[in-house]
């Protein structure tokens, strides 16, 4: 009496002539799945004069090993740098909303910010229309000249390279050869402007970066220009 259980499997096995076939048919096979070649390729000694597929094999993986560590060493740096720029920019912001006047902001954004930032100069201007005497504390624009800048309504540009722009950093202007430009949109009556991030080093910002972050430091600024570009105005008499 046959015993009772699995039945047995029927499926016809392919014959050696077939799996030569097919594996000429399908050459990626074998380059896809290096771990099962090097489990069943048996050891070779150095004397036959078979070709050493399971050295070939071993050099394949640990290839892939170094690639990997590469690729996770890589995404490390990234993450750390990203955490580290996010730190930056909220110590920035907080430096941002300590001000206590227009005068307090210019010197917050100009002398702070860069050190902060790891830039070499930060500034912010303003088309015309601020009132006095907050617009002496900032780079004054030609009206029309941002959108010229930026882009029409653009809220952001990375710049790679550039020679650096007068109206925009002053004296510094020379130094800064890239640079990150973020729209200022105060409301309240306020002209529009731009927070300027510019570096003496060609490449720190391209146009593939995010703008996230520099756009949270915007809004920052933003506010606290709205805060006291008017309350810092005087009786001329």
């Amino acid at each position: 009496m046959a015993e009772q259980g699995n039945a047995p499997d029927d499926t016809p096995r392919p014959t050696p002539r077939q799996v030569k076939a097919y594996l000429r048919e399908h050459p990626e096979f074998l380059t896809n799945n290096m771990p099962l070649l090097a489990e069943l390729l048996p050891d070779l000694s150095p004397e036959s004069n078979v070709v050493d597929l399971q050295s070939a094999v071993v050099k394949r993986l640990r290839k892939e090993v170094e690639e990997l560590k590469a690729s996770a060493k890589a995404l490390i740096t990234t993450t750390r740098s990203n955490m580290s720029t996010q730190e930056r920019t909220h110590q920035a912001a907080v430096a941002v909303l300590d001000a206590d006047g227009m005068d307090s902001l210019a010197r917050i954004v100009t002398d702070d910010l860069p050190v902060v930032l790891q830039v070499d100069v930060v500034t912010i201007a303003f088309e015309p229309g601020l009132p006095k005497p907050a617009a002496l504390y900032v780079q004054e624009l030609r009206a029309g000249e941002l959108d010229a800048m930026m882009g029409e309504n653009a809220p952001a540009r990375l710049r790679e390279t550039v020679e650096g722009e007068q109206p925009l950093y002053g004296a510094a202007a020379r130094l800064v050869t890239s640079d990150a430009l973020v729209r200022l949109q105060p409301g309240g009556g306020l002209p529009e402007g731009v927070l300027a991030l510019g570096t003496r080093t060609e490449g720190t910002f391209h146009p593939q970066q995010g703008t996230e972050l520099l756009g949270f430091l915007a809004r920052v600024v933003e506010h606290t220009v709205r805060r006291w570009a008017t309350a810092d105005q005087t009786d001329p008499a």
